[in-house]
């Protein structure tokens, strides 16, 4: 009898070890499951999947351990999209284009528009480029030669006139004139130029002098586009933008066009200073909603004259 009543104790004492035991690995394991000591043994990978226990399964659990390592993940650096604008301020150097009654020169301040454009574009992760930095003043086939050997390019030349309502801004894209008809632009700093040549260029190469020629239907919807933002910036200009023989236009194999600001002739040079965020915006809204067919690498023109 004391055997079988020392069985029956021992029995109960068992199961209840076990208990114990298996309640104590419930409680446990998720902790061990989670200490460093296993990472560094390498027996546990911190972003290997969280093992919990659930009675007597092991279940997966796809989120990683709380206390597991966390890698920072910088975003990707933005990559410029694949259009240059190329700003050019007019004149430089020795040649100050208008001048204005108390001194001021157009080119100084164009430079300074061409400043406050380039910040606009840029901000559309735009590759932006100036025809000149300080007070130089290349040449039209210099400033031409910039753009031509580059690709998806847009040229914008930017002016002051001489007269004219102040306040007010015109486009211009290139028109190629004839011996019988030529179209003037209006008064002001853009000039006019002679009749370009009529020969083509040999050897499938664009003359240097017409290469205007294969761009002219994109720099008229550039020009649309840029003189409707204008117009909405600056009461009493056109609606529409003007076709004209351009000269620094007319050597651009790439859309081109010119914008000119009314006018240098004031008292007040905070007025013009005014313009340059407007005319920024302006340009910037006009590039962007320019669709510029990017295509590969097109024969370059021949050589300037």
């Amino acid at each position: 009898m004391k055997s079988v009543a020392h069985s029956g104790i021992l029995d109960a004492m068992w199961r209840a070890f076990r208990i114990f035991a298996l309640s104590s690995m419930a409680l446990l394991l998720p902790v061990l499951l989670r200490h460093p000591w296993l990472y560094r043994k390498g027996r546990l990978s911190p972003f290997s999947q969280e093992w919990v226990l659930s009675g007597a399964l092991l279940q997966q659990n796809a989120s990683p351990p709380a206390s597991a390592p966390q890698i920072a993940q910088s975003p990707a650096p933005e990559e410029p999209l694949g259009v240059t604008v190329i700003l050019d301020p007019a004149h430089g150097g020795a040649d100050f284009g208008a001048r204005g009654p108390t001194g001021l020169a157009e080119s100084d301040v164009v430079l300074d528009f061409a400043r406050a454009a380039r910040i606009a574009l840029e901000a559309q992760r735009l590759r932006v480029l100036l025809t000149r930095e300080g007070n130089q003043d290349p040449s039209f086939d210099n400033r031409s030669a910039m753009v031509n050997g580059l690709h998806n390019a847009i040229f914008i030349s930017l002016h002051v006139s001489s007269s004219g309502p102040v306040g007010t801004a015109r486009t211009y894209y290139y028109l190629f004139p004839s011996a019988s008809s030529q179209a003037q632009p209006s008064a002001g700093s853009v000039a006019p130029q002679a009749p370009a040549p009529p020969n083509s260029g040999r050897n499938g190469m664009i003359e240097w002098d017409r290469a205007q020629r294969s761009s002219i239907d994109l720099s008229r919807q550039l020009a649309e586009l840029a003189q409707a933002e204008l117009a909405r910036r600056f009461n009493g200009s056109p609606d529409i933008a003007v076709a004209a023989p351009v000269r620094q236009l007319r050597t651009i194999a790439s859309p081109a066009i010119a914008i000119e600001l009314s006018s240098i002739d004031v008292t007040d040079a905070k007025r013009l200073e005014q313009m340059a965020q407007p005319l920024a915006e302006a340009v910037g809204r006009a590039v962007a909603e320019f669709h510029f067919p990017l295509t590969p690498p097109a024969t370059a023109p021949g050589g300037g004259h």
